[in-house]
């Protein structure tokens, strides 16, 4: 079974270190020009300011999955708490079923007990997530482009 839990950042960094090496290697763009380098700093102090908001699925006490927000007001919408999805990833071997849909519903559930009222999400064109996000309500609202103009 697959549990689900707000927890602190700084009690679960090192546990997630390698499952963000694994989510690197599945879904990162110009791995060849950037390494997968985290601002651990920024985390501790977004995570101080009390913007961090992370949800962790666990399996036989063992992370699988996570999904972190920034938790702030939008700056052009000031007077609306808003929750940005920095990163989210579920081990492949445990997609199945309602695992995603329930991770995501705990995510809405926990982030609207802080007063979050607008989400904002992505999803990897290789992983589309959409049909998920659509499902729940969810609009398409832009489409996020990228282009590496480094050496």
């Amino acid at each position: 079974m697959i549990t689900y839990a707000v927890e602190a950042w700084s009690d679960v960094q090192a546990e997630m270190a390698p499952l963000w090496v694994k989510h690197y290697e599945e879904v990162a763009l110009n791995r060849d020009k950037m390494p997968l380098d985290p601002d651990f700093a920024n985390y501790d102090a977004m995570e101080s300011m009390g913007m961090l908001h992370i949800v962790v699925a666990r399996k036989a006490g063992q992370i699988v999955g996570y999904h972190f927000t920034l938790v702030r007001p939008h700056l052009h919408y000031v007077s609306t708490l808003c929750g940005l999805t920095d990163i989210y990833w579920i081990a492949p071997e445990n997609r199945t079923g309602r695992t995603p849909l329930r991770l995501f519903q705990f995510v809405e559930s926990t982030l609207k007990a802080r007063g979050v009222k607008k989400l904002f999400t992505g999803t990897k064109k290789s992983l589309d997530a959409g049909p998920l996000f659509e499902f729940m309500g969810w609009t398409e609202a832009e489409r996020l482009y990228t282009k590496y103009i480094g050496e």
